[in-house]
């Protein structure tokens, strides 16, 4: 992702790409929504009017518009709630200390079940 990040010119660059994960939730619920309701427009339209391609434009168009609405990270929509991460806490052991205590452990189990 940050390759293509980095192939956009400087002022695009700096804008945000993120949303959270209830905005990726109101996200999926809005395109399915709007593509559903669309489907069955274009469906009516279509018979209505004995065209298909009516209804094929009627859906090509509400697919236009849900990417609108979908595609930019809108702060408003998407970005509601942010992920506070924990900070990171200095481990206490060293990788050689913590294997030597899990083969002590290994050994001690095997001693019991024998």
């Amino acid at each position: 992702m940050d390759g293509m990040i980095a192939m956009l010119p400087a002022p695009l660059q700096k804008l945000s790409s993120h949303i959270d994960f209830q905005g990726q939730k109101v996200a999926e619920r809005t395109y399915q929504v709007i593509l559903t309701l669309a489907g069955i427009i274009g469906f009516f339209v279509g018979f209505w009017t004995q065209q298909l391609s009516y209804a094929i434009f009627t859906v090509m168009g509400a697919s236009a518009f849900t990417g609108l609405i979908i595609l930019p990270p809108w702060p408003f929509l998407f970005r509601k709630n942010p992920i506070v991460w924990q900070t990171p806490t200095e481990e206490q052991e060293t990788s050689s200390d913590s294997s030597e205590k899990k083969d002590d452990k290994k050994k001690k189990e095997t001693k019991k079940t024998k």
